[in-house]
């Protein structure tokens, strides 16, 4: 049985605007993994906020991180509850097994993916992130274990202040690697990062709470003020899309990243 969609009253795990504090830090997660982080009738993602003390959204099903097949997570808390809340996640992804009616779906692709947790940081952090030369990111691979993929800045979409970082290989080893991102991300205080960015239209400008007038992207329906829910299913619309990663932010190989990843 397909996953039931969450309310839309109830897909943002994020507390109101007033209650959000601390480091905001988004992930990538597959089309066809959105359902076992959001859970039955949204019972996870609530689970995830309640239990971490993590403000937390996921784009809506129609809503794809540029170039990538990929929904956003977005977070917002202290550094300890960040990297708590980012391996559950994590966690949750590679559990979870595409639903029958995520058809297309690479076997081997989808295993591939699960070795890799994607992080979206602002540019600056990135920069942190791979270091003069490249010699932090050289550092991280050579101590964990791991590759570590960049995408490049001139790859960037205009208008968007993200890139994506991808680190791949044993989960311990992961998780041990992105622990130390994020720490390294915490400490970057000219990193500045949206809560709600319309990556469906970047080129139609951000208010100052970082989204359009005409934005798409209310994180998991906006809130918990908006009423009614789609009851047809969970991510419907994305069940025929073949794959994932299409630009190459699935493939460690391909050319969005700078060249700081595998050889």
């Amino acid at each position: 049985m397909d996953r039931k969609r969450a309310p839309d009253s109830q897909q943002d795990g994020g507390p109101r605007k007033e209650a959000r504090s601390g480091t905001i830090l988004k992930m990538l997660c597959p089309y066809y993994s959105a359902g076992a982080i959001i859970g039955d009738q949204g019972k996870e993602i609530k689970t995830i906020k309640d239990d971490l003390g993590v403000a937390i959204q996921v784009s809506k099903k129609d809503v794809r991180f540029p170039k990538t097949d990929e929904r956003v997570v977005t977070f917002q808390g202290d550094c300890e509850t960040l990297k708590k809340a980012i391996k559950h996640v994590q966690d949750l992804i590679r559990n979870d097994k595409p639903p029958p009616s995520a058809k297309n779906v690479d076997v081997d692709a989808n295993e591939k993916r699960k070795r890799a947790l994607k992080l979206v940081v602002a540019d600056t952090s990135a920069g942190r992130i791979i270091g003069k030369g490249g010699e932090n990111i050289k550092a991280l691979k050579e101590k964990y274990t791991v590759v570590v993929n960049t995408s490049k800045k001139g790859d960037v979409t205009p208008g968007l202040d993200e890139r994506v970082v991808s680190v791949e290989g044993d989960d311990d080893e992961v998780d041990r690697c992105v622990t130390e991102i994020v720490e390294n991300i915490c400490n970057d205080d000219k990193a500045k990062m949206l809560w709600r960015v319309d990556y469906n239209n970047l080129d139609s400008g951000y208010d100052d709470q970082g989204y359009s007038s005409r934005s798409h992207y209310d994180g998991y329906g906006g809130g918990y003020d908006r009423p009614g829910y789609d009851r047809s299913g969970y991510d419907r619309s994305g069940y025929d899309r073949p794959g994932y990663d299409r630009s190459g932010y699935g493939g460690y190989s391909s050319s969005p990243y700078g060249r700081y990843g595998r050889r």
